[in-house]
């Protein structure tokens, strides 16, 4: 009866991504081959995997990095967009990398084809409109030492 019960349950999305800095807090990109537009390492969650799990092995996957860090700064909800259903989306910080540690970058070509760091203003317009909105936020939760969540990328605000 239980078992009947959560197989009727929603069943939700999720991605993970990692905010990759460099000393100059640049922050880092990566062009996939089968999108137009530039994204920051990370992927969908897969089952019985968390999301900070899954931040780490995208980041492995797609430019052969082990994550030292993986603080969570931000969950965004975003509901029903253009077919896809609901999903969460969740940005942890990734770390800092130094000029050595920028050198082990590798990208294997096929899915991931690029990467360079950037200055956050000259970033947002290479990046999908839902990021561009998240991505500022999670900077700010980096800097206010806190954890932040958004729907559709942005705050909610309360009711009075």
């Amino acid at each position: 009866m239980i078992s009947e019960y959560y197989k009727n349950l929603p069943k939700k999305r999720m991605a993970a991504g990692a905010l990759i800095l460099n000393e100059n807090d640049e922050v880092l990109i990566v062009k996939q081959s089968y999108k137009d537009y530039w994204s920051i390492a990370g992927g969908v969650v897969d089952e019985n995997e968390s999301p900070r799990d899954a931040c780490i092995r995208e980041a492995k996957e797609e430019i052969g990095i082990d994550l030292k860090e993986t603080e969570l700064l931000c969950v965004d909800y975003l509901l029903n967009g253009v077919g896809q259903g609901e999903s969460l989306k969740f940005i942890f910080f990734g770390g800092k990398l130094n000029e050595n540690e920028i050198k082990e970058i590798k990208v294997d070509g096929k899915e991931i084809v690029e990467y360079k760091f950037m200055k956050i203003e000259n970033a947002l317009p290479l990046l999908n409109e839902r990021l561009k909105k998240r991505l500022p936020k999670a900077l700010e939760a980096l800097k206010n030492n806190a954890v932040i969540y958004l729907e559709d990328g942005e705050f909610l605000r309360q009711q009075k």
